[in-house]
């Protein structure tokens, strides 16, 4: 799970609205060990887009609720 050069980190609050979930839904997940798959940088939790992206295209497609590419930016 290498990180690119210029690969932006999501968070939980980004994870929430990529999926359209609470983030109380995506540190549910996370806890159960069900959710996307994360890295701990210090106390923070951060996702990879690439993993974010890998674990939508692993859900059934009524489970999906949206399809990240990879340039995605969470600046808005």
């Amino acid at each position: 799970m290498g990180m690119g050069h210029n690969e932006h980190l999501f968070d939980e609050h980004d994870l929430a609205r990529i999926t359209k979930r609470s983030v109380a839904s995506v540190r549910r997940d996370r806890l159960l060990k069900k959710g996307c798959p994360y890295i701990k940088i210090g106390s923070s939790v951060r996702y990879l887009p690439s993993d974010v992206e890998a674990w939508l295209g692993s859900l059934p497609s009524r489970g999906r609720h949206q399809d990240v590419p990879a340039s995605t930016s969470c600046a808005e």
